[in-house]
């Protein structure tokens, strides 16, 4: 909601992508398996190429392709045959060169209970009696803590089902969210080297990271700019790795610098680079 008035403010369209397993997506998670968990997130990448490549055919003009956590990953991912100049990353898991190659060679072994926040994801709560239980949970949650009420609000409507008795049960499978997290260290290493190395220096990037976050590491900046020299780094203030739910406002003030009116200008890498 907050997206969407920010959106209409600036005249942009805004097409959210819901990933397979989560939302309102409706593609199994069986075949995802298929060639192992380090594989998982290809196919995701799949996914959102092949919507976008639909998108840009249907809607021609300027297009940024825009993720947080993981589906900023995928998001760059895909820059490339997607074909597009500008991507916007928000608190896209980044981890230093010593932690990415560890993590990397474990995600290779099928190494499982590596990622901190899977063991949370598989003890989510599948089930709550009605609205209000489900409402003081996620409040007393510090996982929450910050976020408005609103927000918790949206949380739930986007992944709860309401069954017919008034209890709310969970869209996805805790099992899958776990395995997605699982898998992102494989996403670290070969990236770089996958991706054509003119692409990307030329592709150009804004990371967003919350002030807090564990998850988006600073130090692993400056690793990162020497593969995507056209990076800009920005923070919000007062918020971890869920700044877009805990600092609303610092959000759409990143987006404003994201998204300048003359977004297609050069950048310059003196001033602007990290």
């Amino acid at each position: 909601n907050v997206l969407q008035r920010w959106a209409d403010e600036i005249g942009v369209n805004i097409f959210a992508f819901d990933a397979r397993g989560h939302g309102e997506n409706t593609i199994g998670t069986e075949l995802a398996y298929k060639d192992g968990l380090n594989k998982i997130p290809w196919t995701l990448c799949a996914d959102l190429k092949s919507l976008f490549g639909k998108l840009k055919v249907q809607f021609p003009g300027f297009w940024s392709l825009a993720g947080h956590s993981l589906g900023g990953w995928l998001s760059l991912y895909a820059a490339e045959e997607a074909e597009v100049e500008h991507v916007v990353l928000l608190d896209m898991p980044l981890l230093p060169p010593s932690s990415a190659f560890l993590w990397a060679a474990a995600c290779l072994f099928q190494q499982r209970g590596i990622h901190p926040l899977s063991r949370p994801a598989r003890r989510r709560k599948r089930l709550f009696r009605n609205r209000k239980q489900a409402l003081v949970a996620f409040k007393r949650n510090p996982f929450f803590r910050n976020w408005a009420n609103q927000h918790i609000e949206n949380y739930i409507d986007a992944n709860f089902i309401a069954e017919q008795d008034g209890s709310l049960k969970l869209k996805h499978d805790p099992e899958w969210e776990a395995d997605l997290f699982e898998s992102q260290p494989a996403l670290h290493t070969p990236l770089f080297l996958k991706m054509n190395a003119e692409k990307r220096k030329q592709l150009r990037i804004e990371l967003i990271a919350g002030s807090d976050s564990k998850i988006c590491d600073p130090k692993a900046i400056r690793y990162f700019h020497q593969f995507f020299p056209r990076t800009r780094w920005l923070q919000v203030p007062n918020g971890g790795h869920m700044f877009p739910f805990e600092n609303t406002y610092g959000l759409l003030k990143a987006l404003e610098l994201a998204f300048p009116k003359d977004a297609l200008r050069p950048l310059d890498l003196e001033s602007e680079a990290v």
